[in-house]
This record gives structure tokens, sequence and C-alpha cells, in this order.
């Protein structure tokens, strides 16, 4: 059986010491995104039905949506830094799908806001959920010292996440 080497610290640079700090960072988050993602296409494969349908990308817009609801669809493009046509396709095959409804704004007959309908939400809580589930198990798995260095962390990732 191989052994898989853990990710290592990536070496600081004589330019710029954070360099190593920041590609060590980098190299997790996209392990972590990757490993979450597959949590739930595991889950879709398992249960079928719509779960099955959804890309990350659409999951990223639809807890988006829960949390700024209602929301424009040029708001949303420009908060998931995607272009706004591809932001229609993504609400077009959203709304097909009945995860998302658009109604009309009522302050400008152009615009439509755009909410998660029931189906929607009890998706993003049943991913939501196989998501945590899977990260508390890893969490669980570190010593005392790498659960308090991540729980210190947690905000900055975040405020991190959020940057344009």
């Amino acid at each position: 059986m191989t052994t898989i080497a853990p990710l290592a610290p990536a070496p600081p640079t004589a330019e710029d010491p954070s360099l190593g700090t920041v590609g060590t960072l980098r190299a997790a988050v996209l392990v972590l995104s990757r490993r979450l993602r597959h949590q739930v296409g595991a889950q879709a494969a398992a249960t079928g039905g719509v779960d099955a349908e959804v890309s990350s990308t659409e999951v990223a817009v639809l807890a988006r949506i829960r949390r700024c609801a209602p929301v424009t669809p040029s708001d949303l493009a420009r908060a998931e830094h995607l272009r706004p046509p591809s932001m229609t396709a993504i609400l077009e095959r959203l709304a097909q799908l009945d995860l998302v409804r658009r109604e009309p704004h009522p302050h400008d007959g152009r615009r439509v806001l755009v909410s998660l309908t029931p189906e929607g939400l009890a998706f993003l809580e049943r991913t939501r959920e196989v998501r945590t589930r899977w990260l508390a198990g890893q969490f669980d798995q570190l010593d005392a010292a790498d659960q308090a260095a991540l729980t210190a962390a947690a905000g900055a990732l975040a405020r991190l996440a959020e940057l344009p």
C-alpha cells in the first residue's frame, strides 16, 4: 500500500517570506475544497435526484442567495466573481431544477430579485450537513494544538474568502 506524503509547508522566498505560508494555505484550501466537493458528490450519487445534478459553482450561488436574498442577478454575479451572462445561465438552470425563484423587483420593473425555493433551501441544508459532518470528522482527528490553531484562524479565513 502506498503512503501519500502530507502537504509540506512551502519554503519562503527571499523576496517575500510570507509566500511560504500563502503557498501552504493555497494548497490546503484546494485539497479541502476538492475533498468537500467529493463528499457532496458521493452523497448525491447515493441519493440521486436533483442533488446529483448541481455543480459546485451552482451550490456556491445557492449559498450566496441564502445569505443575501432577495438579491439581483447582477449583485450575485459581482459577489461570486462571475460574468453576468454566466450568472444568468446558472440561475436559469437552478430555476429549472426548482431551487430558485425570480420575482419582479418592487421598485424597478427592468430587474428581478432571486431567492431560494423551499426545495433550494432543503438542498442547501442537505449538502451543508454532509460537508460539515465530514469536516468535523477530519477536525476531530487533529491534535489539540492544530484544533486550537484552526479555531483561532477560522474568522480570518472567512474574511479572506469574502475579499473581492
